[in-house]
C-alpha cells in the first residue's frame, strides 16, 4: 500500500516539474501519459485500459492543438511502459 501512494506522489510531483519547462515538452507528455496509464490501470485492475487511456489523452490533446505534434501523441502513449515496468 505505500508503495502505491509513493508511486502516486512521484507522478504528481513529477508532472509539474516536468511542464514547467517549455523544451521539457516530451518529457511533460510522458509523464502525463504515465500518471494516466497509471490511474487507469490501478482503477481497472487493466493494463491495457491504462495504456489505450494514454493514447486516447495524447491523440485527444494533439486535436485540439493548433498546430499537432504526432511525436508528442507518442510520448504520452510511451508513458504508459513507466506504469507497466511498476
Amino acid at each position: 500500500m505505500v508503495s502505491a501512494m509513493v508511486r502516486n506522489l512521484f507522478l504528481f510531483l513529477l508532472f509539474p516539474l516536468s511542464a514547467g519547462c517549455q523544451h521539457y515538452d516530451k518529457a511533460a507528455h510522458f509523464t502525463a501519459g504515465a500518471m494516466v496509464s497509471h490511474i487507469v490501470t490501478q482503477e481497472t485492475g487493466n493494463p491495457a485500459a491504462g495504456c489505450l487511456a494514454a493514447i486516447g489523452i495524447g491523440v485527444s490533446k494533439e486535436l485540439v492543438d493548433d498546430v499537432a505534434d504526432p511525436a508528442d501523441v507518442l510520448a504520452t502513449g510511451l508513458g504508459c511502459s513507466f506504469g507497466l515496468a511498476f
